[in-house]
């Protein structure tokens, strides 16, 4: 099992090992890895209210894009970021005088995949870490170069230099942000925070529950709580077990992101599984909800930048990843998608409040789900399937 210290432990970074593991695994099935996770950017835009803020001004550590004009062009293709559509490519416009085309929104990797393997060409895009892995062993990203992106420095320093995105001493993503599957809770039924996913299982909680109607989610957690590998798990019977005795107290497994904040903000539900962005978003309606790391761990996924193989405009692609690694232009998606940059240099420009609403527990043990192979995502389908027909 694959974690990330949050403490900057260096002994937790993945090793080359690791990396090969996971190509192999990774590279033989493209539509169940898709389905896994519509990326930090979730497969539909949010309705929920989230406060938005303009672009503080050169912010500490930050290296500016020199200004420019008549520079060329740019083509972006991403997850439905709305931050990126309608803040930071006008922006990046306005500083550098490239002119930038928008492709529009994916609503899984397997989309952009299939339009690279066809040979289609755009400069900038934000995949999966799970497809970058695959991508790299199929030949369809342009190494990056990091001497043209000094705003990568601003990254977390255990987000830094990550083996899965480097092969052969080269480059080919960037992290820049981070979901958390996360233990939520109504805090005005919690006086402090639950400690383990055994609460989920707990029938004093019966009808008061909500979890993710995914399959690798609910069988990496019931692998955690039977002692389990829950990126390799291997004791399945025991697991689909775990999940049937489940069942009966769970209130709702929800499918849309929204759905499942809204469960929390009703107070249809106490306890369950959300993601840590849309614990701040119901937060910023003012909803009493909370999100925590139990001590069996969570599952976390990370978005990155990346560039095709198939790219026309590599110094400008180059440049915007730069510019959206710069804190105050981080700071955008913080206060937009609400989920957590792995960029140091935005948390400086966070008061110690907001800053608090980011940081996980000290020592929290983060599983990166990224890594889980492709035949385990199929066995999960396969068993979370007869879970929910039983």
């Amino acid at each position: 099992m694959t974690t990330i210290n949050p403490e900057h432990d260096a002994t937790t970074r993945l090793t080359r090992r690791h990396f090969l593991r996971g190509i192999a695994g990774l590279a033989t099935t493209a539509a169940v890895a898709g389905s896994l996770l519509a990326a930090c950017g979730e497969s539909t835009p949010s309705s929920a209210g989230s406060p938005t803020a303009a672009p503080a001004s050169s912010p500490g550590g930050a290296s500016a894009s020199p200004a420019s004009s008549g520079s060329g062009e740019l083509v972006v293709y991403s997850w439905y970021q709305k931050w990126i559509k309608e803040e930071a490519i006008p922006a990046f416009e306005k500083e550098t005088g490239i002119k930038v085309t928008y492709l529009g929104a994916y609503a899984s990797n397997d989309e952009w995949w299939a339009k690279l393997q066809a040979g289609e060409s755009w400069d900038v895009f934000i995949p999966s870490t799970s497809y970058v892995m695959r991508a790299m062993a199929a030949d369809l990203l342009h190494p990056i170069d990091l001497s043209l992106v000094p705003n990568y420095r601003n990254l977390l320093p255990e987000y830094q230099n990550l083996e899965y995105y480097v092969n052969d001493g080269k480059t080919y993503a960037v992290p820049f942000d981070r979901v958390f599957y996360a233990l939520a809770y109504r805090t005005d039924e919690f006086s402090t925070p639950p400690d383990s996913w055994v609460i989920t299982w707990d029938k004093a909680y019966a009808g008061q529950i909500t979890l993710h109607d995914n399959a690798y989610s609910r069988i990496a957690y019931a692998a955690l709580m039977i002692g389990d590998d829950p990126i390799r798990p291997t004791r399945w019977d025991e697991i689909k077990q775990k999940l049937l005795e489940q069942k009966p107290l769970v209130k709702k497994y929800w499918k849309d992101y929204q759905n499942g904040m809204e469960l929390f903000v009703n107070k249809e539900v106490v306890v369950g599984q959300l993601t840590d962005g849309r614990v701040r978003m119901a937060q910023s309606l003012g909803a009493p909800v909370g999100w925590t790391v139990p001590k069996e761990g969570v599952l976390i996924f990370i978005d990155t930048f990346a560039i095709p193989k198939t790219v026309k405009n590599i110094e400008n692609a180059h440049k915007f990843i730069d510019f959206l690694l710069r804190a105050d232009i981080q700071l955008l998606q913080l206060r937009s998608m609400r989920y957590d940059a792995v960029n140091a240099a935005v948390r400086e420009l966070l008061s110690p409040e907001e800053r608090a609403q980011f940081e996980p527990p000290p020592n929290a043990k983060l599983i990166l789900g990224d890594l889980a192979p492709a035949e385990v995502l199929q066995k999960a389908n396969e068993v979370w399937n007869e879970v929910k027909l039983s």
